[in-house]
């Protein structure tokens, strides 16, 4: 008895027959991240939402919560979450303007600004990370421990293969990043 068909099956068969050069199995993989990631951030923003805290705002506490002597420049937190500046600064604003974080001259270049977790910021993000960890729980929940281990290492070896190592240029080609020289 054959599983039963995805929507990402049904998609990629339309599209395959539109364009028979498209690989269907490429198309599949793409449909199905896309839609994993988006079941998984619905539920951690409606888990979040009712923290009145919004999903960019927990990207940066996170960070910093893992930070050493939780704090960090605006530039790297900015690099870490590949937003620009601007973003940034506006997601550090509304932190700082609730008390979780606040913002200082690094004393040894006082050109750079670095952003710190405050006492009240280190409580919320700890309660906001014990929410989260039960929403992916219970996301995930539905599949078998085989699964989720085997999806984790699959998608590890993804993430290699897409994201820059330390000095990498990440707009290079994973393919021209791996070529031996």
């Amino acid at each position: 008895m054959q599983p039963p068909r995805d929507l990402a099956e049904e998609i990629a068969d339309y599209w395959c027959r539109e364009n028979p050069d498209i690989d269907p199995v490429t198309k599949m993989l793409a449909i199905r991240l896309r839609r994993a990631a988006q079941h998984l951030e619905r539920e951690l923003r409606r888990e979040l939402d009712a923290y009145d805290t919004d999903l960019a705002e927990f990207e940066v506490l996170m960070t910093l919560r893992r930070a050493d002597g939780y704090s960090s420049s605006a530039g790297a937190l900015a690099k870490e979450w590949q937003v620009t500046s601007g973003a940034i600064t506006n997601r550090i604003g509304r932190l700082e303007t609730r008390g979780w974080v606040r913002r200082d001259f690094d004393p040894a270049d006082r050109r750079q600004v670095l952003v710190t977790l405050t006492d009240e910021g280190r409580r919320r993000i700890d309660h906001l990370l014990a929410i989260k960890t039960e929403t992916e729980q219970r996301v995930f929940g539905a599949i078998d421990g085989a699964t989720v281990n085997r999806l984790s290492a699959d998608l590890r070896t993804l993430l290699l293969a897409l994201e820059p190592t330390d000095g990498e240029d990440a707009c290079r080609p994973a393919a021209a990043r791996t070529a031996k020289h």
